[in-house]
Order: C-alpha cells, then sequence, then structure tokens
C-alpha cells in the first residue's frame, strides 16, 4: 500500500500546494493502478449486494472491495481531509495539516455492508483489508514519519473489524515489520516494508489457513533472498490457532516491549536492521543520530527486538 506516496506525503498544510491537488494525486493514483487499459475499474463486481466500492465519496476511485478465489481484499484510502487544519496532542491525533487518518461517515458505512455480505458468503474463506497506516500501536519503525491511524483500535474502523471477524489487516508506512495482536481480538496487524525492494512478504492460501512468509534481501541489490519469518493462521480446528517465528512473531502490546541489561552493547555491523541505512551500506559500523557518531548499542530484550 503506497497511497502516502501518491497523495503528496506527510503535510497537508490548509493552504498549501499538496492539499490543492489532493484530488489530482487520487486520481491519477486509480488511473495507473485501479483501471485497464481501456481505462475501466478493475474491481468493479459486487460483494453480494453492495457496491465494490463507496460511490459517491472521495474514496470512489481508491477504496474497493475484491474477492480473489476464497480471499476477499478489502483496499482502504484512509487519508482523510477534514478540510482545517487538526491536531489534538491529548489523543495523538491528526497532526498533518488538514488530512488525518480515518475513516468515517458514508466510507465507513460501505466498508461495513462490504464486510457483513462477506460474513454471509459461504465461498469467502478469509478476508484482508489493506490500508496504508498502522492501527495497533506501538510497532517498529525506520526512518518513518509514524503516522497512525486516528484512536486506533478504539476506532470504529478497527471495531469493525473485531465484529466482522477480518483475519488479517496489512498496512506499511513505518518501513520496519511488525505483527501485532491484541488479547481479546481475533484480528492479526500485519505490518512490512517494501520499499527498495529490500524485503517482501508472500501469503499463502487454503480454505483453512492463511501462511504468511517475510523474505529479506541479501546484501545490498543482490536480487537474491532468504526467509526470516513465518506465520500460519490455522482455522481447521473449533480454535483458530496461530503458529509463528521469526520477525512475525506477533508482538505482545501486554509485555515489556522495550526491554535493556545495560550490562552489554555490541559494534552496529554485527546487528543488522534491515532499512537502517548509513552511507556505507544498511549494515553500518557507524550512523550519526542527533549529531552524535554512534559505533555501538544495546540489544533490546522486549517485544520489538532490534528496531
Amino acid at each position: 500500500m503506497n497511497e502516502s506516496f501518491f497523495l503528496g506525503g506527510n503535510g497537508w498544510t490548509l493552504r498549501g500546494r499538496k492539499r490543492s491537488v489532493l484530488d489530482d494525486f487520487r486520481h491519477g493514483f486509480q488511473l495507473e493502478l485501479n483501471r485497464d487499459e481501456n481505462g475501466l475499474f478493475l474491481y468493479k463486481k459486487s460483494i453480494g449486494n453492495v457496491s465494490s466500492r463507496p460511490l459517491g465519496t472521495s474514496y470512489k476511485e481508491t477504496s474497493y472491495a475484491h474477492q480473489h478465489k476464497n480471499v476477499l481484499f478489502v483496499t482502504v484510502d484512509c487519508f482523510h481531509d477534514k478540510g482545517y487544519e487538526f491536531q489534538d496532542n491529548a489523543q495523538g491525533l491528526g497532526g498533518e495539516g488538514t488530512v488525518t487518518v480515518t475513516v468515517e461517515g458514508t466510507h465507513l458505512t460501505w466498508f461495513k455492508s462490504v464486510l457483513q455480505e462477506a460474513r454471509q458468503d459461504s465461498s469467502i474463506k478469509h478476508i484482508i483489508v489493506q490500508a496504508h497506516v498502522p492501527i495497533l500501536q506501538p510497532v517498529r519503525k525506520i526512518n518513518s514519519s509514524g503516522q497512525f491511524f486516528d484512536f486506533g483500535s478504539d476506532s470504529q474502523f478497527w471495531k469493525t473489524m473485531e465484529e466482522y471477524n477480518v483475519d488479517v489487516y496489512l498496512a506499511g508506512e513505518v518501513h520496519a515489520t511488525t505483527v501485532s495482536k491484541q488479547k481479546d481480538s481475533n484480528v492479526l496487524q500485519v505490518v512490512s516494508r517494501g520499499n527498495q525492494f529490500s524485503n517482501f512478504l508472500s501469503i499463502q492460501v487454503t480454505n483453512e489457513t492463511l501462511t504468511i512468509q517475510a523474505f529479506n534481501e541479501v546484501g545490498v541489490d543482490s536480487h537474491e533472498y532468504v526467509q526470516y519469518g513465518e506465520l500460519v493462521v490455522d482455522k481447521k480446528g473449533k480454535y483458530t490457532q496461530i503458529e509463528a517465528e521469526g520477525v512475525l512473531k506477533p508482538v505482545s502490546v501486554d509485555s515489556a516491549l522495550i526491554r535493556f541489561d545495560f550490562e552489554t552493547t555490541l559494534p552496529l555491523n554485527e546487528r543488522e536492521v534491515v532499512g537502517l541505512w548509513h552511507d556505507t551500506g544498511p549494515i553500518s559500523s557507524m550512523i550519526t543520530m542527533r549529531d552524535t557518531e554512534c559505533f555501538q548499542a544495546m540489544e533490546n530484550r522486549g517485544e520489538l527486538g532490534r528496531e
């Protein structure tokens, strides 16, 4: 998901040029990615009795639902222009000019209706929702603004996914990989990086399982990859079972997320962090942070790991 790039990135000031061409950004995005060579919208088949996209809204060309075999994919344009510069420090909302991250009103009604129809269709075995930014916090972040969804897991968007048993919520934005799960929720949030093709996910599907694998590039621009994480969602029994390893092992937000013993330091070139670059490349012996040259780091033994 890369709508943020096509919408001009962060910082939509009220009278800024980016906000003035917001509709043009959206039009260009869907024109290149969501239409065929004849200009026809690719994902036009209704989901039950509900349109595949929220017609009559600003998102009619950038939000859509599409069933591929036994999986329903719902892609959501979550960038909402409130018409005025918006920031609520107490609740951590907004902060990027007039545009905040939320799904509300008619857009939310459409989203809920799609999920209602999907749960009445026996041919749909899994539901995957994808949008640009994470909802559950915290997640690993590398060289990112860290923008996230307003109200997080208290948002109506997240609660709707819980209500209709969405299997996976896919997101990006933060240039790092984190799988998150709340104790009393069945929705898995999978946030991943994919920029510069240094990392990617693959998803394998059967009627009863979803298997997600993470791959990391070996070296720089080698186009050779090694698997470094796997997540299996198994629905064969009465209760869904989740097995995971490596970078796709779910983070428990109820556990210690950051933990140091302050006893051991390691040279930076012995602890690769995917996507962390310096002048010499992704595995560097030194990185400058806040005008300080850093050569060593302590290992984070908490849930979030190296990043």
